[in-house]
């Protein structure tokens, strides 16, 4: 057990991310304190990240061969984590019974809505940056389940919104209509159509035609730029976020700790022991990236967008954006150890 927390440690790609993370959330908190970065600013960076580099990233994804058995692990990825999201909001219900209804319901979005795209992807794509289209597959998965939570449930739950057919058919449109959803599903029919699709043979080997990473190198040139943005950009927007954060009033809450330790610890390690649990009685065949994907994906700070929801609807803001913060501090401290337990399981003989 300490060689596998020993080789973590002296990982170059582990302390790489770490350390990347850490400095540009810094970078972001003081750009934010001094305000060099305004409140429209930290929107503008935003906007890039959710509309070209997460696109970006989230097409280039599946810029790699086919193959069904890859297929099937990727969709089961999609399947399990949006169990995942509905049993933990169910069990957030339960333990948070003795508030009125509606802080019920937004305390249990706390403690499961991540900060995914902005803080777990890109953590996971430099810690596995070896392993791009490995951890990348997954990751893409969990994203979908993540986006439709995230804009329909958590939307209508937060707005106070009735789970009308008018209200959830223009929350899906949200949901399609994202320009990360758009690059996912161009990338997703890319990738499965390359058997079917007319070829081109380059040096020796057979290429779809759609996969421009081998037929137009010259243009996903500009796709691989965009994509190495998010890091940099996410950690920056972290880092504003809580520079807009009242330290004194976040740490004296006992309700935001309730949820940051619930979101940031219990959480995930209740995904990785119910994960092992299936892996144990073969249900699942899950390899270290289908693992890492989703307790690291469940253990990130509370989305950003749900605090926004929170601000803009009134509901339960000051709590959102005390979670947000007291969750970002504690994952700098659990993302480690996550990876450790993660490195740990997989070497178990029930697991790959």
């Amino acid at each position: 057990m300490w060689n596998i927390v020993k080789s973590i440690l002296i990982d170059n790609n582990f302390i790489g991310a770490i350390l990347t993370s850490i400095v540009f959330i810094l970078i972001g908190f003081f750009l934010r304190k001094k305000n060099l970065i305004t409140s429209d600013g930290k929107k503008t960076i935003m906007e890039i990240v959710l509309k070209i580099s997460l696109p970006a990233m989230a097409f280039s994804a599946f810029m790699t061969d086919f193959n069904t058995e890859n297929f099937k692990e990727n969709i089961l990825v999609f399947v399990i984590s949006f169990i995942f999201y509905l049993v933990i909001i169910m069990i957030g219900h339960l333990i948070f019974i003795k508030e009125e209804k509606n802080n019920r319901s937004v305390m249990a979005i706390f403690i499961v809505v991540s900060q995914l795209t902005f803080f777990s992807i890109p953590i996971l794509k430099a810690v596995y940056s070896d392993n791009y289209f490995e951890i990348m597959l997954p990751a893409n998965m969990m994203t979908l389940s993540f986006r439709i939570i995230l804009y329909i449930y958590c939307y209508l739950a937060i707005s106070k919104l009735n789970f009308s057919k008018e209200n959830i058919k223009n929350s899906i449109k949200k949901v399609v209509l994202n320009p990360i959803m758009i690059a996912m599903i161009l990338g997703i029919l890319v990738w499965i159509s390359q058997v079917s699709m007319p070829t081109i043979n380059i040096e020796g080997i057979n290429y779809s035609i759609l996969r421009i990473d081998k037929t137009l190198p010259s243009v996903f040139t500009v796709i691989s730029s965009a994509k190495k943005l998010t890091t940099p950009l996410a950690m920056i927007i972290i880092g504003c976020i809580l520079g807009e954060a009242d330290f004194g009033d976040a740490f004296k809450d006992k309700k935001a700790w309730l949820c940051s330790v619930l979101k940031t610890i219990i959480v995930p390690l209740f995904v990785l022991l119910f994960i092992v649990l299936l892996q144990i009685m073969n249900i699942i065949n899950f390899n270290e990236f289908d693992l890492a994907v989703l307790v690291i994906g469940f253990g990130a700070p509370l989305s950003a967008v749900v605090s926004t929801y929170c601000s803009t609807f009134d509901n339960n803001s000051n709590l959102a954006s005390r979670v947000c913060f007291l969750s970002t501090i504690l994952c700098i401290i659990t993302f480690p150890i996550l990876f450790i337990l993660i490195k740990i399981v997989v070497i178990m003989p029930f697991f790959g």
